[in-house]
């Protein structure tokens, strides 16, 4: 698989972090996922961080079209994702969005190596800026 890179202009999201409904776990438990993220060598926390957008950072998520994302290719009967290389303070991670019908454009979810709750200490309410560093396809 070759990949090219596209840099972005720091692309930024500020949102507030919020518990979600437990799809995200669920979603990167499945084997096929567990797989395809390992093949890029990165074994993730199982869980998300979700994020609500404020309504600029809102505006951002244009940037994040299934064109520039990394394809996590599904197994039938699933829906694809697609990944983003992003940083939240010092730490490596990536957006991921599920493309699902009326998937809120509010929301981000994050996949990290670690529990970024724990890692950053933060609770439902805070604030937290997630910059995409660069877009893949």
């Amino acid at each position: 698989m070759t990949l090219s890179v596209i840099s972005l202009p720091k692309t930024k999201f500020i949102g507030t972090v919020n518990t979600g409904q437990g799809n995200g776990k669920f979603f990167i438990k499945l084997p096929w996922v567990t797989r395809q993220l390992k093949e890029l060598n990165f074994t993730p926390y199982i869980g998300t961080l979700n994020l609500h957008l404020t309504p600029e950072s809102t505006k951002q998520r244009k940037y994040l079209t299934p064109q520039n994302g990394i394809l996590i290719k599904p197994e039938n009967g699933y829906l694809p994702g697609y990944l983003y290389k992003a940083m939240i303070s010092d730490t490596k991670c990536y957006v991921i969005l599920p493309d699902v019908p009326n998937y809120p454009k509010n929301l981000l979810e994050i996949i990290a190596a670690e529990n970024l709750r724990d890692l950053l200490n933060v609770k439902d309410g805070d604030k937290i800026v997630v910059i995409v560093t660069t877009l893949q396809n």
